[in-house]
């Protein structure tokens, strides 16, 4: 009986984490935050790619759970839900290179850069070192708050 009884609880413990959803962080980078608030204290910082369990859904805020254990929160626009599929054993190229998603994020494709670079007045030195910022949440509460912005 306890057997039996033991072997149930482990069945249903692992279809509740069967049924866990995974979200992914699909933007280049981002915070786990302490509270559903973009100004709010970062916890962690996440990279593109990175799992995270979904706990609770709140509006348009997600409390979640990084492979660390830490818990916090993510805004639904840098997350997607991790989709399962097959095309891991078709042969061929799929999704796109860093390289295109290094232009995806700075608002280009191959084409257009390509016409742009040529040009004059354009200075992806710049671009690339406004990407490279990394500026705390704390800090730029206290901007907004300093400068009055809404």
């Amino acid at each position: 009986m306890k057997q039996k009884l033991g072997l149930l609880l482990l069945l249903a413990t692992s279809a509740l984490l069967l049924a866990a959803k995974v979200l992914v962080v699909k933007v280049m980078r981002s915070n786990l935050l302490a509270k559903p608030d973009f100004l709010s204290a970062s916890l962690a910082p996440m990279q593109k790619g990175a799992k995270l369990e979904l706990i609770e859904m709140q509006g348009n805020w997600y409390l979640v759970r990084n492979a660390v254990g830490l818990k916090g929160y993510v805004h639904q626009t840098a997350v997607a839900e991790s989709k399962t599929n097959l095309s891991g054993i078709i042969p061929g190229k799929k999704g796109a290179s860093e390289e295109e998603l290094a232009l995806a994020a700075k608002g280009f494709n191959e084409g257009n850069e390509k016409k742009l670079r040529g040009s004059k007045g354009y200075n992806f030195a710049d671009v690339d070192w406004v990407m490279d910022w990394n500026i705390a949440n704390t800090v730029l509460a206290a901007f907004i708050r300093e400068g009055k912005l809404k």
